[in-house]
């Protein structure tokens, strides 16, 4: 009898993550939620701009340009600093996950609510 509760106990747990997945399925798939109160935000940032702005906003990921150049790590403190002024964040909230050599970087956002961080990001992506 232990073989079947465990394939039992499978099935349900199966099930209770496609629940959750279906919730935040309304979201674009740039921007995920990471347990237990992060969010995580693909970007391609585009350094050298003469002004810091939301470029696009689609499944892929959030492209932002940024005021700064690529060298001696000035554009990812500038994109830093962007992302948690646009989100509305302190500073400290915000750290590069991965690509921190690449145009192409996952930025986790502490402490923030997946609709909070949509609502910010589609916010500015529409007024500009």
């Amino acid at each position: 009898m232990a073989p079947s509760k465990k394939g039992k106990a499978k099935a349900n747990s199966v099930g209770s993550t496609q629940s959750s997945d279906s919730v935040h399925s309304n979201f674009p798939s740039c921007i995920r939620f990471v347990p237990p109160s992060s969010v995580s935000i693909t970007v391609h940032a585009k350094p050298g701009s003469k002004v810091s702005s939301i470029t696009d906003f689609d499944d892929e990921a959030v492209g932002v340009q940024i005021d700064a150049p690529a060298k001696d790590g000035e554009a990812n403190a500038a994109l830093l600093d962007y992302i948690s002024s646009v989100i509305g964040v302190k500073r400290r909230q915000v750290s590069i996950s991965s690509g921190s050599k690449s145009r192409d970087k996952v930025v986790i956002v502490e402490e923030v609510t997946l609709q909070g961080v949509f609502d910010a990001l589609n916010k500015v992506s529409k007024n500009q």
